[in-house]
């Protein structure tokens, strides 16, 4: 089995996944979720306010994963035309391996490497930047 304990934090809930995946109806799948929910409904207060907080770890963790293949993904051809090299150094003071791992999710000590919120912004950022300057550039030529 992968490993998916950032985004299932609990045995439980890699089990539960495991048995989820083997499904191969709507109704098999349905069946699932609602004897999911009625366990849930019926665990002792404590019990179900950890398994929630779990699930929320979980949702955060694959909310941020996802938005970081996003990010991948909207650069698009873009990472062709511009160096990404400059941007690591110009607006990080870091190596182009360094935007490359954030990039791609590359794991670095065990751990996908990823952008925190203050870097996507900042990625962002000098993206917008190096448009202005390309827009102020383009018109020198018209």
């Amino acid at each position: 089995m992968e490993n998916f304990s950032k985004y299932l934090p609990t045995e439980e809930m890699r089990a539960e996944f495991e048995q989820y995946k083997a499904l191969t109806t709507e109704e098999e799948r349905a069946a699932f979720q609602e004897k999911r929910a009625n366990r849930v409904a019926d665990m002792p207060e404590t019990e179900r306010e950890k398994y929630i907080s779990a699930s929320m770890k979980g949702l955060d963790a694959t909310i941020e994963t996802a938005e970081n293949l996003l990010a991948v993904h909207k650069l698009g051809a873009i990472s062709e035309a511009i160096s990404l090299s400059y941007i690591a150094k110009t607006y990080f003071g870091k190596s182009k391996e360094w935007l490359y791992q954030r990039l791609n999710g590359y794991k670095v000590n065990g751990k996908p490497a990823q952008f925190t919120p203050q870097e996507q912004k900042q990625f962002a950022n000098a993206l917008a930047d190096i448009g202005t300057k390309l827009e102020k550039t383009s018109l020198n030529f018209r």
